[in-house]
């Protein structure tokens, strides 16, 4: 009887694991952790450039269709200089500049009563995500006419017919961004600039 005790306590001693064999176990888990973290992050990274600027695309469409359905203009207006975010908003109405994206959504445009807010999309910095125009680019409202849903843009609110491409950058510093180019016909085009973001085409 004795001896079955013996054998089952240095069985049960076996089986366990001791206390160098468990800091070895952490040391490893900790070592993996630290060698996968940072690709899972840029992951996250690419994966929330790869949402936004899904998301703008989806609105150009979406601002595009709600020009013929509503027959008249439709704008979207871009703003970057916010310290905390970067937004535009989706309107419709004939004078874009009484639009600020920077205000709540429901609030963004004040002025004439025919000036109406359809959308407004805030991209909070903290992110690490920035909606812009390329650098030098002045020209910060594009719409599209309810007729023939052709690309506008309008300068001191006096749209006129584009006749280059409108370009929306959407990107992250860590992990590069996405382009998004509206031609003159009013359709959109995505690519990569310098080809960082898999699965889009590099700009050419």
């Amino acid at each position: 009887m004795l001896q079955t005790l013996n054998r089952e306590r240095t069985s049960a001693q076996q089986r366990g694991f001791t206390l160098i064999e468990l800091m070895v176990v952490i040391a490893v888990v900790a070592t993996l952790v630290m060698l996968v973290a940072p690709s899972f992050k840029r992951m996250i990274d690419t994966q929330r450039v790869r949402s936004v600027n899904a998301a703008l695309v989806t609105d150009l469409q979406f601002a595009r269709s709600e020009a013929a359905s509503r027959n008249r203009r439709v704008f979207l207006r871009f703003d970057n200089t916010g310290s905390t975010l970067t937004c535009y908003v989706v309107l419709e109405g004939a004078s874009p500049s009484f639009c600020d994206c920077k205000r709540p959504p429901g609030t963004a445009c004040t002025g004439p009563a025919d000036i109406k807010e359809i959308r407004t999309v805030q991209v909070d910095r903290s992110l690490g995500l920035t909606v812009s125009l390329p650098s030098g680019v002045t020209q910060t409202t594009m719409g599209f006419d309810p007729a023939t849903g052709r690309l506008l843009i309008a300068p001191l609110d006096v749209p006129v017919e584009a006749t280059g491409d409108f370009l929306i950058d959407v990107r992250n510093s860590s992990v590069g961004g996405l382009r998004t180019s509206v031609s003159p016909t009013g359709r959109p085009s995505v690519c990569s600039p310098l080809g960082e973001i898999s699965g889009a085409p590099a700009c050419s």
